[in-house]
């Protein structure tokens, strides 16, 4: 009767490993020559158009914000992040009560017990 030897058993698990090598190679240059194809398409440029002249934006009235402080809100966005436009504005109502009760719970988790 032939058995089954530790040294079978490790030249087995090497053949395994051969193989995955092998596949992942080839993953690798299938994933690297669908890079290369699409590095090589060129697009073509998009026609050059007269660029249309944009109207300056118009104040928006919001609520409970005077045109001034939205005047200093958007001179502070221009001086630390350049040109950009502030799409929405609105008051603090919202309550960060469930980030306050989930540090009290993840804290006092770290508390000992008494036994």
């Amino acid at each position: 009767m032939n058995t089954y030897t530790t040294m079978d058993a490790i030249g087995d698990i090497l053949v395994i490993y051969g193989i995955v090598i092998v596949v992942s190679m080839l993953v690798a240059l299938v994933i690297r020559g669908i890079v290369w194809a699409l590095s090589q398409q060129t697009t073509a440029p998009a026609p050059a158009t007269a660029a249309k002249p944009v109207a300056p934006p118009q104040p928006v009235a919001v609520a409970g914000i005077s045109p001034e402080h939205l005047a200093v809100i958007t001179a502070a966005v221009a001086a630390m992040f350049g040109a950009h436009r502030i799409v929405r504005i609105e008051a603090p109502a919202r309550g960060y009560s469930w980030t306050a009760e989930a540090r009290s719970v993840h804290h006092t988790s770290h508390a000992p017990r008494s036994r």
